[in-house]
């Protein structure tokens, strides 16, 4: 599970507004974004469904015009990888919300095989012309779609830890259930403490594993078993392991 609609959607305007200013540095001219929020965040489809709909209102005082792209979401050694589809249709694939308006959009498959998973990207088209002299910061929301399986799935973490010649430490989770789980920190227990260790969130597909790159730190020594918990947006959980070497 996702965080809820106004938190996702006040980060990624916080975060477009950040990033322009560093790209403009020292500059005196204001930017602003365009507000449009999604309503559900995180898009899940049934084994039994092809199509799914999401609403995407407009907050802002202007019309706003979207398009939609949508990619494949797989892992590949332990990494995220996005790659082009044309398995994802979305009806209308571009639009245009006047302010304070509602446009529904529709997410459909072309063939579904199984579980998998997608992102599916809303990105605002730029105006033209600025608002007053003012610099426009574009906004572009990042959602995950997921294809459960017939039987609603579950997830099936494996779990290891090592360090690599450089000492840098690395943790996996393997998942080899059904079900996409998201993580959302990384501790670990022992000599009577815990010591964080990510608080990078991550989701482990099905079938497939995800690596969270820790570093130099925590004080943890190859061959000791420690207890690695893994807190989720619902609940922890505890698994002991053996820090490897590689």
């Amino acid at each position: 599970m996702l965080p809820n609609e106004n938190a996702f959607f006040g980060r990624w305007t916080m975060r477009g507004a950040a990033y322009a200013a560093l790209l403009l540095g020292a500059t005196v001219h204001p930017a602003w974004a365009g507000s449009f929020k999604i309503n559900p965040v995180h898009i899940l489809l049934p084994a039994d469904r092809q199509i799914t709909s999401l609403m995407i209102t407009n907050s802002d005082t202007a019309t706003v015009s979207v398009r939609v792209v949508a990619l494949a979401w797989t892992q590949v050694d332990g990494v995220d990888v996005h790659s082009p589809t044309n398995n994802i249709i979305a009806s209308p694939p571009i639009f245009s919300i006047p302010a304070g308006k509602t446009q529904l959009v529709r997410i459909g498959l072309k063939s579904r095989d199984g579980a998998g998973a997608y992102r599916v990207i809303f990105e605002e088209i730029p105006v033209q012309e600025p608002r007053d002299g003012q610099i426009r910061v574009t906004l572009r929301l990042d959602l995950p779609m997921y294809l459960l399986p017939k039987d609603g799935g579950r997830a099936d973490l494996r779990w290891r830890a090592w360090r690599d010649g450089g000492g840098d430490l690395f943790v996996e989770g393997k998942n080899v259930g059904s079900l996409h789980t998201q993580v959302v920190e990384l501790s670990a227990h022992s000599g009577g403490s815990d010591k964080k260790l990510s608080t990078n969130m991550g989701v482990v597909l099905p079938n497939s594993s995800r690596v969270w790159k820790i570093g130099d730190g925590p004080d943890l020594k190859v061959g000791a078993p420690f207890i690695l918990k893994v807190r989720g947006p619902a609940s922890e959980t505890q698994t002991k392991i053996a820090l490897d070497q590689r």
